[in-house]
């Protein structure tokens, strides 16, 4: 689990900072804007750096503890230490761009449209993790992890349209949609395991 210890330090050193420094936070935020017309593309990657809270640091940060670390061993136990880390970060670092897709294809020509925080990531980890284990109890909410990731995508969908409560729900359905994708390309027979484990006779 080093390198999300790693990745846990470092984001929470930047948070921290960018609270101190709030020209800081806005300089790193997701800026569709920003990325599209003045070419900072980094934004992509560094808004999942800086939160808006400490709640909010907190429980991206647990998030990525609890789902980073069976992730990284997944595929450090499939390819190696090495090889397993290098596409560990590249699925972490794609996440954070790919998350943030359908806010900058809607929010491009907006330029007082900003977005913080891990969660489109930590969406990813969680999702490949219902991959693995459907029927895992969660506990919150108190559900299997498979039904509880349908609900997320019906709700993040929804509350995209519907709801204007500051969070970035987009960011939240395509990280997790992202993850998928992304298991299905670096990790194959994810999809033989997933059916395998749906199907269980056990949980019947």
């Amino acid at each position: 689990m080093i390198i999300t210890y790693l990745i846990i330090g470092f984001t929470c050193l930047i948070s921290y900072r960018a609270f101190q420094d709030p020209a800081l936070s806005e300089g790193l935020s997701h800026s569709p804007y920003g990325e599209v017309h003045e070419g900072q593309y980094y934004r992509l990657v560094t808004g999942a750096l800086v939160h808006g809270s400490w709640e909010h640091l907190i429980i991206n940060m647990w998030v990525l503890y609890q789902f980073g670390g069976i992730v990284e061993y997944v595929f450090k136990d499939r390819y190696g230490v090495m090889m397993g880390g290098m596409i560990y970060l590249v699925l972490y670092f794609t996440a954070s761009i790919m998350a943030d897709m359908g806010t900058l294809l809607e929010h491009k020509d907006n330029p007082r449209f900003r977005s913080i925080g891990a969660s489109g990531v930590t969406s990813a980890l969680v999702f490949i993790y219902v991959l693995f284990d459907p029927w895992q109890m969660f506990i919150f909410p108190p559900v299997p992890a498979i039904i509880f990731a349908v609900l997320y995508i019906l709700w993040s969908s929804w509350a995209s349209k519907n709801r204007n409560d500051h969070i970035d729900h987009l960011a939240h359905l395509y990280g997790g949609l992202y993850g998928i994708l992304f298991m299905l390309v670096a990790y194959p027979g994810i999809h033989t395991i997933f059916l395998s484990k749906l199907l269980s006779p056990g949980f019947f």
